[in-house]
């Protein structure tokens, strides 16, 4: 996707002294390509997951999946690189033969091959020996004609590197594992180039800060772009508005959102602070985003119904701001607890068929216009407009997840009406006309070829 057609002008305002000063309202991205090229799904077969649940891909349109081989699987021995272990060249040969592109994230330390020694205690994470992993892996993925990214490493701030080169989680000075990092990446990103120069690489965390830290501690220009993990806090009650504060005291001396911190703003800030180091617009992946069953939320503990509700406008909310592929988190359970669309005896959450409703209804369709205020991207009722060829839908949700009731306009021509979870939404027919239930949970509108779509505040109640 060529997101810096719409929003060069805005990503002028980078200081000199490493910090995004303010912008204007961040501007949506319509990039006129099919909603399905977006979706995307980390999946644990690497963890335990059992294969037949691979059939799942197909059913639910999947376009990308995040799949890994850990270093030490593939160099048990120093210099001795290995092919694809057996199960994970069979998951290629199925990803390839439905054209679902992988995203290999590297890792982790290498303690069998380069094990640590007085001399050299960070031998397990040598910059110039993962920089031979990555190229060995990008020679695999190249052979295999998989649509493939290569995502440097995961959380590294959580995943044994801070903990090995020592500093704080938030690279705040002095985070030693920061420049380290860095490293790994610049070597990286020499060794994949060199084997395809079109391998797109792309670093990782779940801190949104740290991907200034590494930029100003000086990512190579080659570098593709950026894997973010937006997780959300407590206090945010959708994907629409981000964990991080306006002035934050952990993210000094950078501003990462807007006041109204939007997810859109965030991303906005972010390609901006990008361009100013690499020289170029870098591409934002969100590599892992979800919601774990019982976790807090301005409402509650977060339960299976409105997990399902936050997967489709996460998925909307990030093509909105140009985002490559947001790869849920994830298809099954395994190891990390409750944020998967199947539990880990393959039973279906509601979030699964969110999903698969999402790819069917949305997933041919483009997203062609925000139709509700762009000042309040992150409260009130939010609706979208999508298009694919003369057919029309609408995608409409509560951001506060409050219920309300849509009125529709007389010049609307409403064909269908489908909920979340793909069933039938039966209009209420009374003296104010025709009413659809509005709440956390999107309701997809679809529209005749020839009827006008035209939006006002005052249709809802």
């Amino acid at each position: 996707m060529n997101v810096s057609r719409r929003h060069l002008t805005i990503l002028s305002a980078a200081g000199a002294m490493g910090f995004v000063t303010p912008l204007s309202h961040a501007e949506d991205i319509f990039s006129g390509r099919p909603m399905r090229a977006g979706f995307g799904l980390g999946v644990k077969f690497a963890q335990g997951q059992p294969i037949k649940d691979m059939a799942a891909l197909e059913d639910l349109g999947v376009s990308w999946v995040r799949d890994t081989v850990r270093w030490a699987v593939m160099e048990p021995k120093a210099g001795g690189h290995q092919a694809f272990p057996a199960a994970f060249q069979r998951r290629l040969d199925y990803y390839r033969s439905h054209d679902i592109g992988v995203v290999f994230y590297l890792a982790y330390a290498n303690h069998e091959a380069y094990p640590a020694t007085a001399r050299h205690p960070l031998a397990p994470v040598d910059p110039e020996a993962f920089g031979r992993y990555a190229g060995h892996i990008a020679r695999l993925l190249k052979a295999s004609g998989v649509r493939h990214v290569i995502e440097v490493w995961n959380e590294p701030h959580n995943f044994t590197l801070r903990k090995m080169v020592g500093g704080h989680w938030n690279g705040k000075p002095p985070s030693p594992w920061v420049a380290h990092y860095v490293d790994m990446v610049r070597q990286a990103v020499k060794a994949v180039k060199k084997v395809d120069a079109r391998t797109r690489v792309i670093t990782c965390e779940d801190v949104w800060v740290n991907h200034y830290r590494f930029l100003e501690a000086g990512l190579p220009p080659e570098l593709d772009g950026f894997g973010l993990h937006p997780y959300t806090h407590h206090d945010a009650p959708g994907p629409e508005r981000t964990s991080v504060h306006p002035r934050s005291e952990w993210a000094q001396p950078f501003q990462i959102v807007d006041a109204d911190r939007s997810f859109a703003s965030a991303a906005q800030r972010l390609r901006a602070h990008g361009r100013s180091k690499l020289g170029h617009v870098p591409q934002l992946w969100v590599t892992e985003w979800g919601w774990r069953i019982g976790s807090p939320t301005p409402d509650g503990p977060l339960d299976e119904t409105r997990q399902a509700a936050l997967l489709p406008r996460a998925f909307i909310t990030a093509e909105a701001a140009g985002i490559e592929a947001l790869l849920w988190f994830s298809l099954q359970d395994s190891v990390d607890g409750p944020y998967g669309l199947l539990g880990r005896k393959g039973v279906r959450r509601p979030a699964y068929s969110a999903y698969r409703t999402l790819a069917r209804e949305l997933g041919d369709h483009a997203l062609s216009a925000r139709l509700t205020s762009p000042s309040r991207r992150t409260e009130g009722v939010q609706a979208f407009l999508f298009k694919n060829g003369s057919g029309s839908k609408i995608a409409v949700w509560s951001a506060d997840n409050r219920d309300r009731a849509l009125i529709q306009p007389k010049t609307w021509s409403v064909v269908r009406a489908v909920d979340t979870w793909g069933e039938p939404v039966v209009p209420r027919r009374g003296a104010d006309g025709i009413t659809y239930p509005i709440g956390a949970a999107p309701v997809y509108l679809e529209f005749d070829g020839t009827a006008p779509i035209r939006w006002s505040d005052h249709i809802v109640q």
